[in-house]
């Protein structure tokens, strides 16, 4: 992320570093440090000697640096500079202290997770080890001057939950995008990072981390199962049928905490919403999977919005087994214009209610002008009558 500034320092910007990692973490605290509280807000009232450590406690504002980094290079293109006195044109690009512009990026993340872990797995602190025992004789000679006073033996050096999972994880802590990523990864298990490897970096979503946490989630990934949670929506879909296992979705809500999402829904709606979606028609199903990305919880959860949204009446309507395909084809379409759902189950939910709004004034729309026509042709029926 940065390199000596060739303005501060009259080293030729050829030669090499004997401690590159010592010259890259020596900038960070001056140059990068100086550079970051004098753009970011959130940090225009800690004074300059705690900006270094108050950004890499937090990766909120970490990523923030990150993110000024990429997005205005031109507040960097004095000290983050190649051999060539250039800003680097990629991550792979040598810097002036003699390592990747990827290799200070790793550095930085690696430092910020170790910082992170140690904070929220520090755990109780270890008692100290009792003094030995000073027998009688021994006590005379040290009184005397004879003897040394016994000094407190040191407890072994063991290493902390937060060591273990840092060591774990550090060949994986690559990339700047990983930084909001940590508090999640806090939450993983050592052995379940292990049994990973660098397929953890498939995982890019919190929640999807915050599934892998789970007790039960990590024996199955261990036993090479797929999680339900994890799992493709089609999962929801019984064998060699196109309709929904009511008892499958049924569980997908459960881990999901559906009944939180919506206030209101005990047990028994819980299971009336869950029979009624499970009936959802295979037509439905059809459009809307593959504009929903084809993850389960995105695919499930969009279905509930819509329940809420519908009623049971409507949903029945609309996407049940007679329903109106026109209706659930103007729903795909406006999913599929719209960017990927991301961030918590309830900024789902809000982003699907908005989606469902303009198809819900279609339908009352619609049943208005239905309503209107037949209102009339009661009115001709009447007049026709003697």
């Amino acid at each position: 992320m940065s390199t000596v500034s060739p303005l501060k320092t009259a080293r030729s910007p050829k030669a090499p570093l004997a401690q590159p990692v010592e010259t890259v973490r020596t900038v960070l605290r001056r140059d990068i440090a100086d550079i970051l509280r004098e753009n970011l807000p959130s940090l225009a009232l800690v004074p300059r000697d705690k900006a270094y450590d108050c950004i890499m406690d937090d990766p909120n504002l970490l990523h923030q640096g990150f993110q000024l980094l990429r997005t205005r290079p031109e507040l960097f293109k004095d000290v983050v500079i190649t051999p060539q006195r250039a800003f680097p044109s990629s991550d792979g690009d040598t810097l002036w202290c003699g390592r990747t512009m990827a290799d200070v990026i790793a550095l930085v993340v690696r430092a910020c997770a170790r910082r992170y872990f140690k904070k929220r797995m520090s755990g109780p602190k270890p008692k100290a080890l009792p003094m030995p025992k000073v027998g009688f004789f021994q006590s005379i000679a040290i009184g005397l001057g004879l003897s040394d006073a016994p000094k407190r033996p040191k407890r072994k050096a063991m290493p902390t939950p937060a060591d273990k999972l840092f060591n774990a994880m550090r060949e994986v802590l690559l990339y700047d995008w990983q930084v909001p990523l940590i508090p999640a990864y806090a939450a993983l298990s050592p052995q379940l990072v292990t049994k990973l490897g660098p397929k953890l970096l498939e995982y890019r979503d919190p929640l999807k981390l915050q599934v892998l946490a789970d007790y039960s989630v990590e024996q199955a990934m261990t036993d090479g199962k797929t999680p339900l949670l994890l799992d493709s929506a089609k999962r929801l879909l019984t064998i060699n049928t196109d309709s929904i296992n009511a008892e499958i979705l049924w569980s997908v809500c459960q881990k999901m905490r559906m009944a939180a999402l919506f206030p209101g829904y005990d047990v028994g709606e819980m299971r009336k919403a869950v029979s009624l979606v499970a009936a959802t028609s295979p037509a439905a199903l059809k459009h809307l999977m593959p504009v929903l990305g084809d993850d389960i919880r995105k695919f499930t959860l969009y279905l509930f919005t819509a329940y809420g949204k519908l009623g049971p009446v409507r949903y029945r309507q609309v996407l049940g087994a007679d329903g109106q395909t026109w209706a659930v084809e103007a729903m795909a379409r406006r999913v599929a214009k719209e960017p990927p759902l991301t961030g918590t189950h309830e900024e789902w939910k809000a982003k699907v209610e908005h989606w469902l709004d303009a198809a819900v004034a279609t339908l009352d729309a619609d049943a208005e002008k239905k309503s209107e026509m037949l209102g009339k042709l009661d009115n001709i029926g009447g007049k026709g009558k003697p």
